[in-house]
C-alpha cells in the first residue's frame, strides 16, 4: 500500500468498490518499525494488520500477519522470523516459495502463496513491452499464471502437513504507459481474490479461518466466485477445506461451485488423479490417503484453486 502512494481510506474504497470485505496489510518492514498498519474497520473494509519482511536478496519474503509488536530484522533467518510471528500470536506466510534457499526456510509456516502478482508480472517479460500491446484490460486478463514452481513447492508441504494456500498482491506494478495507468489495485483486485470462509468478519474468525485452511483462490476475471466448497463426507462426519477426515469406504469428496467449469482437475499429493469435464457440481470418491485439492478451468485457465482436504 505504501508503495502506492495510497492511505488506507483510499484502499479501502478501492476495496470496497471490488466487493473486498477484509485486507491483510503486508507492505515491507523497514528496521526498527513498530507500525503495521490500522486494524479494524476502515470504512466498510476491516484491516488485519502485518508487514513483510525480506529473506536474502532473491525475493523470497516471510509476510507476518495479525502482528502487533515489532520484530527485529537484525540477523533474522526465515526460520527465526517464523519463530518471532508465532510468538506474538501471528501467522506466517512464505511468500514467493521457489525464491527461497530452500523448503526448509519455510517449513514451518502456516501458509505458503502460490500466486504473486510480481511472479505474474515478471512472467509476461518487460512490463512497458506487454502494457504497450495489450489495453490495461487484455494485459490484466492473462495475469493469471501461477508460477510454475509454486505449486509444487505447496504441494510438497502439503502432502506432510496442514498448510494453507493462499494468493498475494505483492508489489504491484503501477505505472504509466502511454497515458493509461497500468498495475493499479483497481485493476489487481479484479484478478483474483483469497476468499476465508470464517464465522464472522471479524479479525479472530478470519485469522482462525487463514490458519486451518479453510480458504480458496478464486481467478475473477473469468467468473465472480461468490460462493464455492469443497468438503468430505462420511455419514454425519463432514470436514472441509483445511480439515482432516479418516480414510472409509463410505467417504465421499464434493465440490460445489457457482456457475459450470469447462474442466475439473482433482489432485492428491500433487499428483493429478482424474479430470472431468463441463460440470458446476461433483462427487467422487477418495483413492487412499493424501491431500486432496482440485482445480476448475475455464477458458484453458485457472478458475478456482482449492485447499486441500486432508484424508488421513
Amino acid at each position: 500500500m505504501k508503495a502506492s502512494g495510497l492511505t488506507q481510506p483510499e484502499l479501502a474504497n478501492i476495496a470496497a468498490s471490488a466487493q473486498i470485505d477484509f485486507v491483510f496489510l503486508g507492505d515491507r518492514v523497514q528496521p526498527g518499525q513498530s507500525n503495521y498498519g490500522i486494524a479494524g474497520y476502515t470504512g466498510q473494509i476491516l484491516f488485519i494488520p502485518g508487514g513483510a519482511f525480506p529473506v536474502g536478496k532473491s525475493g523470497a519474503e516471510i509476510v507476518g500477519l495479525n502482528l502487533s509488536q515489532p520484530i527485529d530484522l537484525s540477523r533474522a533467518s526465515a526460520r527465526e522470523l517464523i519463530a518471532r510471528i508465532h510468538d506474538q500470536g501471528g501467522l506466517a506466510l512464505a511468500s514467493r516459495p521457489a525464491k527461497f534457499p530452500s523448503p526448509g526456510d519455510y517449513a514451518l509456516a502456516d501458509a505458503i502463496e502460490v500466486y504473486n502478482f510480481d511472479d505474474a508480472w515478471d512472467a509476461h517479460g518487460p512490463g512497458y513491452g506487454s502494457a504497450i500491446l495489450f489495453s490495461s484490460d487484455r494485459l490484466f486478463a492473462a495475469m493469471d499464471a501461477v508460477a510454475p514452481a509454486n505449486l509444487p513447492a505447496y504441494d510438497r508441504m502439503a502432502s506432510g502437513a496442514q498448510v494453507t494456500m493462499v494468493a498475494g498482491v505483492g508489489a504491484a506494478p503501477s505505472m504509466t504507459v502511454l497515458g493509461s495507468r497500468v498495475g493499479t489495485f483497481e485493476q489487481v483486485f479484479r484478478v483474483y481474490t483469497t476468499h476465508l470462509l470464517a464465522a464472522a468478519r471479524e479479525a479472530g474468525p478470519l485469522v482462525d479461518a487463514l490458519r486451518r485452511g479453510h480458504a480458496y483462490v478464486s481467478f475473477d476475471l473469468l467468473g465472480y466466485v461468490p460462493n464455492f466448497a469443497f468438503y468430505a463426507e462420511n455419514g454425519n462426519e463432514r470436514a472441509m477445506m483445511g480439515d482432516e477426515i479418516s480414510d472409509a469406504p463410505a467417504l465421499k469428496l464434493r465440490v460445489e461451485m457457482p456457475g459450470r467449469a469447462a474442466r475439473l482437475v482433482i489432485i492428491r499429493d500433487g499428483s493429478e488423479i482424474a479430470s472431468v469435464a463441463n460440470l458446476r457440481h461433483y462427487e467422487f470418491a477418495p483413492k487412499g490417503r493424501g491431500a486432496y485439492r482440485v482445480v476448475a478451468y475455464r477458458d484453458g485457465r485457472p478458475w478456482i484453486l482449492s485447499n486441500p482436504v486432508y484424508v488421513r
